[in-house]
C-alpha cells in the first residue's frame, strides 16, 4: 500500500515552494513544439526535454534515491540525466544530448509529474534534518538554474532559424520566490 501523507503546517510552504519553482520550466515549455524541445543548437547548449528531466533527476538521485528503500522510476534515466556528477555514475556527454530522440517528450514531462509525486511526499513527512534541508535548497536553486539555462538554450536555437521564430509571444518573466523586501536605493554618480 502506498500510503499518502498530509502535509503539516511547516511542510505545507515547502509543497507550495516546491510546486511554484517546479512549475516555472513547465510554464516555459507551454507552446513550444516536440522539436523545439528535443533540438540542440550547439554543443555548449542543451534539449529543453533534456533540462526537464534533468532536473527531476537531482532530486530523484540527491534526495528521494538518499532512503535505501527506493526505487528509481526508471534505472536507466540514472544516465541518462546526470550531467557532470562523476561519482553518480555514468553520463550521456553534453554534446550528444540532442542525439537522444526517447524517451519522448511526454515520457519526460510523466517522469517529472512522478518525480514531483514522490517529493510531495517526502515534504509532507517534514525532513527537518540538516542535510535535508541543505538538498532541498539546493534541488530548488538548481532547478531555477536550469530554468535560465532553458531560456538561454531556447534563444540560441530560436536564433539558429532562417525562418525567425519567436518562442514566446510576450517575455517570460522571472517569478519571485521571496517578498521582496527594501526599497529603491538611490547613489551619487
Amino acid at each position: 500500500m502506498n500510503a499518502r501523507f498530509e502535509p503539516v503546517v511547516g511542510a505545507a510552504s515547502d509543497v507550495a515552494r516546491y510546486r511554484d519553482v517546479r512549475a516555472a520550466m513547465v510554464d516555459l515549455a507551454q507552446g513550444l513544439s516536440v522539436e523545439d524541445l528535443s533540438a540542440q543548437s550547439m554543443p555548449d547548449c542543451s534539449p529543453g526535454k533534456w533540462h526537464l528531466a534533468h532536473t527531476s533527476w537531482f532530486f530523484e538521485a540527491m534526495i528521494l534515491g538518499d532512503d535505501p528503500a527506493y526505487r528509481p522510476v526508471d534505472p536507466r534515466f540514472q544516465q541518462l540525466f546526470n550531467s557532470y556528477y562523476e561519482a553518480l555514475g555514468e553520463r550521456v556527454a553534453r554534446h550528444q544530448r540532442g542525439l537522444m530522440t526517447r524517451p519522448s517528450v511526454e515520457e519526460v514531462l510523466a517522469y517529472r509529474r512522478e518525480i514531483d509525486r514522490r517529493m510531495v511526499d517526502w515534504l509532507a513527512q517534514a525532513p527537518s534534518g540538516g542535510q535535508h534541508r541543505y538538498l532541498l535548497e539546493l534541488g530548488l536553486h538548481h532547478d531555477q538554474q536550469h530554468q535560465e539555462l532553458f531560456l538561454m538554450d531556447m534563444l540560441n536555437l530560436m536564433s539558429r532559424s532562417p525562418l525567425d521564430p519567436a518562442a514566446y509571444e510576450v517575455e517570460p518573466r522571472a517569478r519571485p520566490v521571496e517578498t521582496a523586501r527594501g526599497g529603491a536605493v538611490a547613489f551619487d554618480g
